[in-house]
């Protein structure tokens, strides 16, 4: 007896299964672990190893869920994942899929805050030459950061103190929370699109390094480094430090500092315009004491003690320059009428009539007035004009004789 042949299965239906057992099985949730073998593909999808001690899983986020990260993974952080446990079948592999990902602790912040940092400043984001002046006297001022705060407070008393000339233009934004950073990058883009302010201040007060995340998130940075006005950051308090402290083209350790910055006092403004107004009466005394020096050096000239000699030579030089233009006008009528007989007898040796009267006749064809230049150009007995200087007859050609 044979023994029947075992009934196989294909690798793509085994995978198939295993992954219908496997998906169904797990439901979404939170796994904790440390990145490794990062890769931040050109496509926006990241791809890692979770692992902890004891064993790993391959993960990937795909770039509709990362492009809201607050951080930057980076190989090495202690991180918490919400996901699905996937099969990828191609490579009969097991994986997780993330939906969420945050920082495990304070710890991993830090490590997230200096990725970041290294990562700007190898792109040159925080060179000094690459920031922009600060207006010396702005007349109108950006303000973005929470409408209820104490930074906007603090902001508005030192302006009202010490600059009531300066306009001031609030635009509210969250500072704290998920939804802050898009929130500021939003409100920098509006700032610089309503091109309206000379400085804008970017801050908040101070507080945690969780409460201040948002302005260490890299949407935030660029939008910083590409608007074209000037900002000034103020986040915190002195010993705070943050991403947005570094992009900016001035940091201010607190906001009622950025406010005393960019506003001058008016008292300081009114002693420099007495500055001005001392140095142009300096100018204006010593120029005029030149055009005195100069008026009493010229009153001593022969020719302004005697106007009737200087009169006298531009007499003098304005018949000379009479007579010359004279002599260049008779010799140019000479030449004209030199040239005008020349050409005048040319026209008259050319003059047909002139040419008959030495004796010379011409003859017409009389059908088409043609010149006649040939015999052969008539037939016999055709008749033909014949123009003379005294007038013109008629004739006809001769028969030949036979």
């Amino acid at each position: 007896m044979s023994t029947p042949e075992p009934q196989a299965i294909s690798v793509s239906d085994l995978t198939q299964q295993i992954k219908n057992v496997l998906e169904g099985s797990f439901p979404i949730l939170w796994v904790s672990g440390e990145i490794s073998n990062f890769v931040h593909h050109g496509s926006g999808h990241m791809y890692f190893t979770l692992k902890d001690e004891k064993a790993e899983i391959r993960g990937i986020m795909f770039k509709g869920f990362n492009q809201f990260l607050h951080f930057k993974p980076e190989n090495g952080m202690q991180v918490l994942l919400q996901g699905d446990i996937t099969v990828y079948e191609t490579r009969g592999q097991y994986q997780i899929v993330a939906k969420k990902m945050e920082p495990a602790g304070i710890g991993t912040l830090y490590l997230a805050f200096e990725a970041l940092k290294k990562q700007l400043a190898a792109e040159g984001l925080f060179d000094p030459e690459v920031k922009q002046k600060l207006p010396a006297y702005p007349r109108r001022i950006g303000v973005i950061t929470s409408q209820t705060g104490a930074a906007v407070r603090d902001i508005f008393q030192v302006l009202e103190r010490r600059a009531l000339h300066i306009d001031v233009i609030l635009r509210p934004s969250r500072v704290q929370g998920d939804k802050a950073a898009l929130d500021l990058v939003e409100a920098i883009n509006d700032m610089a699109a309503f091109d309206a302010v000379d400085v804008i201040i970017l801050g908040r007060g101070g507080g945690s390094l969780e409460d201040l995340w948002p302005f260490n998130e890299e949407p935030v940075a660029r939008a910083i480094f590409a608007c074209p006005i000037p900002i000034i950051s103020a986040v915190g308090h002195e010993t705070d430090l943050s991403i947005s402290d570094l992009v900016a083209d001035m940091r201010a350790s607190t906001p009622s500092e950025a406010a005393e910055v960019v506003s001058p006092a008016t008292s300081d403004l009114i002693e420099h315009i007495h500055g001005y107004e001392r140095n142009l009466a300096l100018i204006m005394q010593r120029y005029l004491q030149k055009c005195w020096q100069g008026l009493d050096s010229a009153k001593d000239r022969f020719v302004l003690q005697e106007p009737g000699q200087l009169l006298k030579q531009h007499r003098t030089r304005s018949r000379e320059l009479i007579h010359l233009m004279m002599q260049a006008y008779r010799l140019g009528i000479q030449g004209f009428s030199g040239k005008f007989a020349g050409a005048n007898e040319k026209l008259l040796a050319m003059n047909p009539m002139n040419i008959l009267s030495r004796g010379y006749s011409i003859a017409y064809r009389e059908t088409d007035q043609k010149i006649i230049r040939d015999p052969q150009d008539l037939g016999e007995g055709d008749p033909f004009e014949l123009q003379t200087f005294k007038g013109t007859f008629r004739a006809k050609r001769a028969n030949r004789k036979k």
